[in-house]
């Protein structure tokens, strides 16, 4: 692809069209156009073409356990051990099925969220309006917006009216950018501050302009971003990277626990021997450990989508757990992405009027101080019932229906709208009363916008609102005293005050307006209303008051952020917006802390906050540290405001280099980069494309509260996966240790005759043993889950390990006493030859009886393991152990049903001819259910007695 300079935005139109070959009033020719499109290639962005099933199932067989259990399947294939090999097949199928299915339901759900892209453009061909695929525009071509559009490619502006821009999925800036078509001087400033460039997939919130396309596809800002995307390396999540050392390090045990085979019987490779050593390698291996986690993990994943969360792949949920920090954006995460009016000042009152009131919700109240205020007392004072008639009519806004979010209009101005409405005073309420005549509209260079509404049945007078910035006071010379209107008396006095309450009110991260009227007639204005310009209205206004607007916290923001610090997580805001609207919004909701510096008192009395602490920074402050001195600071900053993409991703690389393990969320194209660099990226669904392909989670509802959620589940599935994975590794440590003692028991042969048959330990694992360690699995959380700091320190802590061998040491060395009882003590004590398949089955009837008992013996005390394992510390007899009393006892039905049905199961296997001799290697019992009963209750009372010792002797805190 072709090759454009960068520096558009440095340029005069004229030299952009030269350099194009374009014409600003024609636009391009349609042969031209066309050798363009193959010059430059489609605009869109690579890589973002739907679903790739095969990289979907590539990654469900590419993990350490399947291929594994791969290898431990061919073996079998190859000793025609084939009953094994079946088993281990529908093992590897269940888990990649069950994986493949709910990643691919994930990411077509992703498809479904992809609405981000333009669908079509307005361009100039051949000097003709015309409207085409957004794909098919190349640089040099003219295109065409208007309010709604979303900018099909990076353009340098030739033509603007009143034209402004939400960049707020590229630059982070909460509120929309007004534009100009003047050239800038600099050729290194910053995307924010373009204000001559329109880019790629931002939206036009008001006015209209024209733009030539300079860059399309990958040469766009948002496919810059996405090639720096491409090129960060996807890493695996602490799970991942757990489970594949744990399954290469039972790899490397189960190929010497089969040298011991083998070299016990002197290398005699014969079928029996081979088999024995795949059992004992099997018993190794938790088949139904990957199974189990698969199921947990899609039932975590349905959790979290109940809860407005996709979870694009399924192993990202538990990556929640070790979460330390969170990097979040502001706009629309933290804050409702929804301007609202909060405060109002008129010069009578000392403080402020308070409105309450959620997004574009039309109901709230107005608060002086403490005190609630009905509309009919606020309104009963002139100078506030001007301003709500300013806010209402000098205004182009409208309001369909408010709760489902149908509003139109510029943000500031839906926020006016809005206010205006809670006083039930919108402007429908004033159809037949007032009606609009003239607009003077907001500019770059007026900075205000002034409104003239005729009276309706009077005679002739004309009311003129006015709205801007703080230049609206240059063209006031008169206030209000009660219903009267007064001359301003001592005008250094009046600026100075209402001055001061603008600042107080910016350092509140309040978006501030300066509000005015006027009445007048076209007889004292001197011409017919026709005739009339900005400047003859402009002036001689009456000061009514200011308000501050701002994009308001959600409600649940600071409970959220607060349940974050709890369970030692630390939340770091970084948003685009200016410091002190970042400082304000971080402040409210508890980003920053109550440990603030001495206060200004301001001469109305109100008290404000001047923080001067490194816990807040800006960009520049940030960027202009070396890696060393970051790394020198305490701490990082909790606030970065006029944040870059670049910057984010130093924050992220700054906390990796603190050993921490960080999320980052944001919705737009500039977070794609630090999303991707992130141990856990979150994005929005009414994010950018861009942003939801390189996350591992997407919140559908945007809110922060979403994230605790998240996180919760993270810590829920990571203490039950410790739970099952005691489960079920213990068992199998009890499995390997029958088998080693088992290598001690020959036949007259010198051939090891195993305890326990290949059929028999995957029966155990997989039938058995599997349904209980699911049901460990959907446990709920403990009450305290979220109080507890991330766990670091990996699945396998040393108080697992002990646990696993501890447990596995009961159940093995009781098995072995069950099989030296049945075979020496009560049986004839002589090991037939070829026990260990069906030849010789009079002869072996013992050893038959004898697995049996094992079987059953082991079967039932790693099911009532499974009840251990509700708490790795606390009293079965406890409501905290899992028992207590009936009712908590059975409140996880999963587990009472696996529990029952697992102890049943076995027994008709037990005594089916053919079934229990030919594939179990086994044989009916009868006195032998004495054994059996016996040492159950023996690992129940050695359970109960372990978890005394470690309640009496481990000092360090129980942490689930």
């Amino acid at each position: 692809m072709a090759e454009l300079p960068d520096d558009f935005h440095a340029r005069s139109i004229p030299d952009v069209s030269k350099l194009l070959e374009t014409d600003a009033e024609v636009g391009l020719g349609s042969a031209k156009a066309a050798e363009l499109l193959v010059k430059y290639g489609r605009n869109e962005l690579q890589g973002q073409r739907g679903i790739n099933p095969w990289r979907i199932l590539l990654q469900q067989v590419t993990n350490g356990l399947t291929l594994i259990l791969t290898i431990a399947t061919v073996v079998s294939i190859v000793v025609e051990d084939y009953a094994e090999a079946g088993v281990l097949i529908i093992v590897i199928l269940f888990n990649t099925i069950v994986g493949f299915v709910q990643d691919f339901r994930a990411e077509r759900t992703m498809d479904a969220l992809r609405k981000m892209a333009s669908p079509s453009a307005k361009v100039l061909r051949d000097g003709v309006q015309t409207r085409i695929s957004s794909g098919d525009v190349v640089p040099g071509d003219v295109i065409i917006f208007e309010v709604g559009d979303i900018i099909p490619a990076d353009c340098r502006l030739c033509d603007v009216l009143n034209l402004e821009i939400d960049e707020a999925m590229l630059t982070g800036e909460s509120m929309p950018t007004m534009k100009s078509v003047e050239s800038l001087q600099a050729k290194d400033t910053t995307i924010g501050d373009r204000f001559n460039m329109a880019y790629s997939s931002t939206t036009v919130s008001k006015g209209r302009g024209k733009g030539i396309a300079v860059a399309t596809g990958m040469a766009t800002e948002i496919g810059k971003i996405s090639t720096a995307i491409d090129e960060t390396p996807s890493s695996t999540t602490p799970l991942q990277r757990r489970l594949n050392k744990m399954a290469y390090v039972l790899f490397v045990i189960s190929i010497f626990l089969a040298v011991i085979v083998f070299a016990v019987n002197k290398f005699n490779f014969n079928t029996e021997i081979i088999i024995y050593a795949i059992a004992l390698s099997i018993a190794v291996i938790p088949e139904g450990l990957i199974a189990v986690i698969t199921v947990v993990m899609a039932l975590g994943v349905k959790r979290m989508a109940r809860q407005n969360a996709i979870v694009r792949k399924l192993v990202v949920l538990e990556s929640m757990q070790p979460v330390t920090n969170i990097c979040s954006d502001k706009t629309g995460t933290l804050t409702q992405g929804k301007m609202a009016l909060t405060n109002v000042w008129i010069r009578s009152k000392e403080g402020t009027y308070r409105v309450s009131g959620q997004g574009y919700e039309t109901t709230g109240s107005i608060s002086y101080g403490d005190e609630v205020l009905d509309a009919k007392r606020i309104l009963a004072d002139e100078n506030f019932h001007r301003l709500v008639e300013c806010s209402a009519l000098c205004n182009t806004a409208n309001i369909v229906e408010s709760s489902k979010g149908k509003v139109w209009g510029d943000p500031t101005e839906i926020a006016l709208q809005v206010f205006a409405y809670k006083l039930q005073m919108g402007k429908p309420s004033f159809l037949g009363l007032k009606e609009a005549v003239l607009e003077f509209p907001f500019s770059s260079a007026s900075k205000r916008m002034s409104m003239v509404c005729s009276n309706l049945g009077t005679s002739g007078d004309f009311d003129i609102y006015t709205k801007g910035a703080e230049n609206v006071l240059e063209i006031c010379d008169k206030i209000m005293d009660g219903e009267m209107v007064k001359q301003i008396g001592d005008r250094s006095e009046f600026l100075e005050k209402v001055h001061a309450q603008i600042e107080l009110m910016a350092t509140q991260g309040l978006r501030v307006l300066v509000t005015a009227h006027r009445r007048t007639s076209e007889q004292s204005m001197g011409k017919p209303r026709e005739k009339w310009e900005r400047g003859d209205v402009e002036k001689s206004l009456t000061f009514l008051g200011l308000v501050g607007i701002r994009d308001t916290p959600r409600v649940e923001s600071k409970i959220s952020v607060q349940q974050c610090h709890d369970a030692g997580i630390k939340v770091h805001m970084l948003t685009g917006d200016h410091k002190s609207t970042a400082l304000a919004i971080a402040t409210e909701i508890g980003i920053i802390g109550n440990q603030l510096p001495p206060s200004d008192v301001h001469t109305d009395g109100v008290e404000t906050i001047v923080p001067m602490y490194r816990e807040v920074m800006t960009a520049g402050e940030f960027d202009a540290l070396s890696n060393d001195e970051v790394d020198a600071l305490e701490d990082l900053p909790l606030v970065i405001a006029r944040c870059t993409p670049a910057t984010k991703v130093r924050m992220i690389e700054a906390l990796h280099r603190r050993k921490k393990y960080a999320a980052m969320t944001g919705d737009g194209v500039n977070d794609a980069p630090s999303l991707k660099k992130a141990d856990v990226g979150i994005a929005m669904g009414a994010g950018s494309d861009v942003a939801k392909q390189s996350s591992e989670i997407v919140l559908t509802d945007n809110n922060f509260a979403t994230i605790v959620l998240a996180m919760k589940e993270g810590r829920r599935i990571f203490s039950n996966i410790k739970k099952f994975v005691v489960h079920l590794m213990s068992t199998n440590v009890g499995q390997v240790i029958v088998l080693i003692v088992g290598l001690a028991f020959q036949d007259s042969e010198g051939v090891s005759v195993f305890p326990l048959s290949p059929v028999q330990i995957l029966f155990m694992n997989m039938v058995t043993g599997t349904p209980p360690a699911m049901s460990l699995g959907i446990e709920p959380a403990s009450s305290s889950i979220m109080h507890v700091p991330p766990q670091l320190g990996g699945l396998f802590t040393k108080e697992l390990m002990m646990d696993m061998f501890a447990y596995g040491s009961f159940m093995g060395g009781l098995v072995l006493i069950d099989w030296t009882l049945v075979i020496y003590a009560f049986g004839h004590g002589r090991l037939a030859f070829d026990c260990n398949d069906d030849s010789n089955l009079n002869a072996c009837d013992t050893v038959f009886r004898a697995r049996s008992t094992l079987l059953m013996s082991f079967t039932w005390m790693f099911l009532l393991h499974a009840y251990n394992c509700r708490h790795l510390r606390a009293s079965l007899f406890t409501k905290e152990g899992g028992g207590g009393s009936f009712k908590r006892l059975v409140d996880n039905k999963l587990m009472v049903w696996s529990v029952v049905v697992g102890a049943l199961l076995p027994i008709p296997f037990v005594y089916i001819p053919t079934v229990n001799t030919n594939i179990f290697k086994q044989a009916s019992i009868t006195w032998e259910w004495g054994i059996i009963v016996a040492s159950v209750l023996v690992f129940f009372v050695l359970s109960e007695t372990y978890k005394l010792l470690k309640r009496k002797l481990m000092k360090t805190p129980y942490v689930l």
